[in-house]
Parts: C-alpha cells; structure tokens; sequence
C-alpha cells in the first residue's frame, strides 16, 4: 500500500427522510425503467454515505457489499504492481455506479475502490439490487446497454493508445472522460471535472510529458484549462483531432 495514499474508514449516514431525496435520485437513474411503485424497495434500503477524507471503499480481492452512485466527487480503481507503484485506471464522476459488475459477477475485483475527500454517494446493498433485479427484469436491456457503453469507450481508448501519437492519445483520454461524465456532449462548453495528475495517471505518462501534450491542445483551441477541470469549447472538433482528421 502506498504510504502517501489514506485509508479513512469513517463515513457519516444519513437517514434518506432527513438527508438527500432518494426517490428524485433513483428517479434519474437506469432504475426510472421500473416506475416509482417499484422502486420503493430500493429506497427503503437506501442510504446516503458522506466522506470528510479519502476512504477506501473495497480493496482488490473483496467483493463489494454495496452498489453506489457517485452524488458528488469521484471514485477511483486503482491497481497495484508488485513493486508497490500505483496506476490509476479508471475514474467514476458524479453520476456513475460503482459498480455493477459487484451485482452480476461472483469473481470478485482486481483493484481498489477510492472515494476522494468531501464526497457523497447513494448506497445500495448488492444483495437487495440482485433481488430487485430478479423481480424486475425489465431492468436488464437498461443496465446492459449503460455497461456497454462503457465498454465501447473502453476499447477505444484502448485502440487509440496503440495507434495514435502521444498529443491525439490525451486528445481521446480527454474525449473518453467527457462522455462519462456528460451525458450531451454533443453541445458545447462541455466541462471536464479532472486534475493533471490524474490525467498522467491514465494516460501513463509522466506529469512534465502530461502538461506538455495538453499545452498542445490548449494551443489548438480544444482545451481551456482550469483549476482541476477543462472546459472543451468543441467536444466534437477534439474527438476529430484525436482520429486525425483535424485539419
């Protein structure tokens, strides 16, 4: 375990009646596919957890007792190399569960679950959600398609890394974690949520080489960076720019 990353294990609850509305917020999710009567199941185990400090949510090798939504901040996978070095390798904004490969797959994870600091999420317990998804079948075509999603920018992030030159690889890294964390990104002035280092972190780079390759973009017009976020003026002309077909 890396010694500069905390393990905070101290979450505040709060009783869904007095804290955040569970039901508005189920209502925006793949679980609005079932109808409100039907959701009541889950709301009545719902909770909402809030974070002060990083918290290690479930570590490499232990399966995931509760399927969360990110309300606010992020929640990172992170793995671990032998040497002890850590690789961020992936990155779940406000907005995004965590995970539901832990309701469907008994194997469980390769690598840690990090919630960052002043954060807060909706938790459901795993065994609730797989009963509730017995009972309402309905709901699979839905998560299917939303993990498919995920999997399609996956594997084109992943082509991308083989293919592209270092400038279009953080052009595509950027465009990937914009569709993940805007749901329109067809419009413009899009903002992407994310600090420099995480973005050396996944692109595997160093932060010198990170902050040159976006200089880059800056220079192009795709970027206007700011602090710990980037706005894209034209999410479309940079996903053309990292395919190469930018004029």
């Amino acid at each position: 375990m890396s010694a500069s990353r905390q393990i905070e294990n101290r979450v505040t609850m709060t009783n869904p009646i007095s804290g955040a509305n569970v039901r508005e917020i189920l209502a925006q999710t793949v679980f609005a596919a079932v109808g409100a009567e039907a959701m009541e199941d889950l709301v009545r185990v719902a909770r909402i957890e809030h974070f002060k400090l990083p918290t290690l949510l479930s570590a490499a090798g232990e399966s995931p007792t509760h399927l969360r939504l990110v309300i606010s901040g992020h929640v990172e996978f992170v793995t671990r190399h032998i040497s002890g070095s850590e690789i961020v390798v992936g990155h779940i904004a406000a907005g995004g569960w965590v995970t539901w490969l832990a309701v469907f797959m008994t194997q469980a994870p390769t690598h840690d679950f990090y919630i960052s600091a002043s954060s807060s999420c909706l938790a459901l317990p795993v065994k609730d959600v797989q009963t509730f998804c017995i009972q309402h079948p309905e709901i699979y075509p839905v998560v299917i398609r939303m993990i498919g999603h995920r999997m399609r920018l996956l594997i084109e992030w992943t082509g991308q890394s083989v293919l592209a030159t270092p400038v279009q690889r953080m052009a595509k890294l950027l465009s990937v974690l914009a569709q993940e964390q805007n749901r329109q990104t067809e419009q413009n002035g899009v903002t992407l949520r994310v600090t420099q280092a995480r973005l050396a972190s996944q692109a595997r780079c160093s932060r010198q080489t990170a902050n040159q390759l976006l200089q880059q973009l800056e220079q192009e017009g795709l970027i206007v960076p700011g602090y710990g976020q980037f706005m894209i003026p034209d999410w479309a002309r940079l996903s053309h720019f990292a395919e190469g077909h930018l004029e």
